[in-house]
């Protein structure tokens, strides 16, 4: 059997523009949406007050606070539920790979919500 080039880029288009979409929708932790990530990337930046030590995209400031954004965890195992303990509970000077506290919640007055939705984007860091 044959098969036109034309034909075969049209089902190639068709995989390559279906597969990736569905494949990421698969791969959220259960609960997590990307709107949630994109909220979370918001509060990140502002009212968490989470760049402040780990920076504008996460990759951390020296002697501040870690970086979130390759694939070593050092105060969680990296999984969705991993990250919102941490963030919930904080990280006690003796614990903390610089040196300073992370306060529950970063020191910040975010709602409960707001914490899951930066958990969720600090998960797609280095997801």
């Amino acid at each position: 059997m044959r098969y036109s080039a034309a034909g075969m880029a049209l089902v190639a288009f068709g995989l390559l523009s279906t597969a990736p979409a569905a494949q990421a929708q698969e791969e959220l932790p259960d609960g997590v949406t990307d709107e949630m990530i994109a909220n979370g990337k918001t509060v990140f930046g502002g009212a968490g007050i989470c760049m402040v030590c780990h920076g504008p995209e996460g990759a951390g400031i020296a002697n501040l606070g870690a970086d979130l954004s390759d694939d070593e965890w050092l105060h969680s195992d990296g999984t969705y539920e991993g990250i919102l303990a941490t963030i919930e509970a904080g990280v006690a000077a003796d614990k903390s790979s610089t040196g300073g506290v992370m306060p529950p919640k970063g020191g910040s007055s975010i709602s409960d919500e707001q914490v899951k939705a930066v958990a969720a984007y600090v998960w797609s860091l280095s997801s």
